[in-house]
């Protein structure tokens, strides 16, 4: 056997009995707590992947998507049980319960269309409920959150405190959910169970 194809041969085997570094999805100790009427949990873990889409290639984009995303920032669902976000300037977030496939799913319609990239490992939702929700989330949130201006749907790109979040209103107005990277995570988790509370949030631990 020519030398080359032996060590070809060599790094296969290797690749094969290597063991995986890092989990698929790591998890991340967070209790869910109760306050009063209040509550805060973690959601569950749903896909997420991020579609920019190139220059001039936004409408067949949406025509191969067989769905109009967002020009606003809101969220939008569809019949198969994938939600469209506008998450940035040109920019939006598909999201779909875990073990749908989404990026596969997307890869197609998507080719030489958008730049897709898979944001699950690298983002978490925590979801603040319960009578008493808006006020507690503008304690951390920097704008308007009266539901006639955020109405249930919206969605907005700002800061939790020093931490920045996606910030989205459940379409059926019964909750907030922050979308953060997990590295924020813990810390936004903290803040907000200092407001729920009754303190004011800050970075540091007391």
């Amino acid at each position: 056997m020519p030398k080359s194809s032996r060590r070809s041969s060599s790094i296969r085997k290797e690749r094969a009995s290597m063991p995986e570094l890092l989990a698929a999805h790591p998890a991340i100790p967070l209790p869910s707590i109760v306050v009063g009427n209040l509550t805060l949990a973690l959601a569950p873990l749903r896909e997420t992947v991020s579609i920019g889409p190139f220059a001039d290639c936004l409408p067949p984009l949406c025509s191969a998507l067989g769905v109009t995303l967002p020009q606003t920032f809101t969220t939008i669902g569809t019949m198969d049980g994938v939600q469209y976000t506008r998450a940035a300037h040109n920019q939006w977030f598909a999201t779909a319960p875990e073990g749908t496939g989404l990026m596969s799913r997307l890869t197609a319609p998507c080719a030489s269309l958008a730049a897709l990239t898979n944001q699950t490992d690298s983002r978490v939702t925590l979801t603040l409920g319960g009578r008493g929700a808006r006020a507690i989330a503008a304690k951390l949130i920097p704008i308007d959150l009266h539901p006639t201006v955020f109405t249930p749907g919206s969605t907005a790109l700002t800061l939790a405190g020093h931490i920045p979040v996606i910030l989205a209103f459940k379409s059926d107005g019964s909750a907030y959910d922050f979308t953060v990277f997990r590295s924020f995570a813990q810390s936004l988790h903290h803040d907000i169970h200092v407001a729920m509370n009754g303190g004011i949030p800050n970075s540091e631990r007391v």
